[in-house]
């Protein structure tokens, strides 16, 4: 733990100059109701550009789950002035990147690019918006793929199998019970027209923030800004309200699989944790460093050091904005091993809820939180995206100054509090795969 400490202060020193100011942020809006916000870098030569959608998987009508997650692929097919992937071929022979996601509650795509090239992320990304090309073909293919692609993962992977069944069980009731991708049939044979028509509530302006970050001079941005988007139609006002994530299950699940000729057998324990745009997020974050991460490596500790139980432990946390999923798989190839494990485990979570963690374990996880929160800001793409959520969550830009004062504040009474509220049995959904 000492080890962790040092390192800690060692690189939040390296990033002193980023604490000596904050993040500087402003927004105005189109005539057309485009918001725009902006994030000047002036010490870098770079900048981003991220179309935020306020529209994720969460919004695809019920029957039609998983229409968004292939607009992600959709996305770089071409528009009426470019051709397949011109748009990915335009950013990279000038030494930038490309990228794009969809998630639940949201969809981001972006450009990272020389800054005195920002006009052309403008221009590809208002060429997107307006004219995407959705053509029957293109739209067959990537069904085709993706439906492929998953169905591998399916048959192939117990692994993918099991955090999968964890993940829907943990999020029974919500708008996070379904995986993204949706029901493979159903968008496979979803009409292509239908596609067409809900793209248009993808696309919608209203659901639609302009982040740009980095390096620019806000007059020529400002120009560039309205010659590429200013004649795009408006957007209509969304009727549904965008958080709507409730009724999560409330009750301890057990599941045991049997699985002929499986190598090492292994638990998946799914917990339940606050979203992001609730109060509590931040002090289960700090449980899920304190537990998890590898420079800390508080289970590995317990389970490997001190009880040499010779076991692998591998960790996911969701990103989503109303309620979340710690993921902890713990395997081993002697069976009496991942009891033991189980036990130990069990009696952890029952300390942290009870005992508070040492001011030493406070003070070096809350530096790796801030370590890792002030790298963001320097990665463009990272700082578009935070901005982004906060103002989806929130309705604020000051994003910065609230996240690390908040951060620096945690105490063990707070992680104590936070264990007791969700680290409970009764929190959790535990699937062990056994070989038969």
């Amino acid at each position: 733990m000492i080890k962790a400490w040092i390192f800690c202060w060692c690189l939040v020193i390296t990033l002193v100059p980023i604490t000596a100011q904050t993040v500087t942020v402003s927004s105005f809006e189109l005539p057309n109701g485009l918001k725009v916000i902006l994030s000047p870098s002036n010490d870098m030569q770079a900048a981003a550009v991220c179309v935020y959608h306020t529209h994720g998987a969460r919004n695809d009508p019920a029957d039609t789950r998983g229409i968004s997650y292939l607009y992600q692929y959709l996305m770089f097919d071409g528009n009426e002035n470019l051709e397949p992937y011109d748009h990915v071929l335009f950013i990279n022979k000038m030494g930038g990147i490309v990228s794009g996601r969809v998630n639940y509650d949201n969809a981001v795509f972006y450009e990272m690019l020389p800054a005195q090239e920002i006009n052309v992320a403008l221009w590809l990304e208002s060429e997107r918006l307006k004219s995407l090309r959705l053509q029957d073909a293109n739209i067959d293919y990537h069904k085709n793929q993706i439906f492929n692609r998953i169905n591998r993962l399916w048959e192939s992977s117990q692994n993918f199998k099991a955090h999968t069944w964890v993940s829907s069980k943990v999020f029974e009731g919500s708008a996070y019970e379904y995986p993204l991708y949706g029901d493979l049939n159903k968008i496979r044979f979803l009409s292509n027209d239908r596609i067409r028509e809900n793209y248009r509530n993808f696309q919608n302006l209203a659901n639609i923030f302009l982040i740009i970050a980095g390096k620019f001079d806000i007059n020529e941005l400002r120009a560039g800004i309205n010659k590429f988007f200013q004649d795009i139609p408006p957007g209509r006002k969304p009727s549904n309200p965008v958080f709507s994530a409730h009724n999560q299950r409330k009750s301890f699940l057990l599941k045991n699989w049997m699985i002929e000729g499986l190598k090492r057998n292994f638990v998946v324990y799914g917990i339940k944790a606050p979203g992001k745009i609730g109060y509590n997020f931040m002090y289960f974050d700090f449980l899920r460093y304190y537990l998890t991460d590898p420079r800390f490596a508080r289970l590995d500790h317990i389970l490997n050091i001190v009880n040499k139980l010779d076991v692998e432990i591998e960790s996911s946390f969701t990103d989503y904005m109303e309620a979340n999923c710690l993921t902890i798989q713990i395997s081993a190839s002697k069976r009496i091993n991942l009891e033991k494990a189980k036990y130990v485990l069990e009696k952890e979570f029952q300390a942290l809820s009870s005992n508070p963690i040492s001011n030493s374990d406070v003070r070096a996880v809350r530096s790796m939180m801030e370590i890792d929160f002030l790298k963001s800001m320097v990665s463009l793409e990272e700082r578009c995206l935070r901005i982004g959520e906060f103002f989806h969550m929130f309705g604020e830009l000051n994003f910065f100054d609230v996240q690390l004062k908040r951060l620096r504040k945690i105490t063990s009474y707070d992680i104590m509090e936070s264990a007791k509220k969700y680290l409970l049995k009764e929190n959790q959904v535990v699937l062990n795969v056994y070989e038969k």
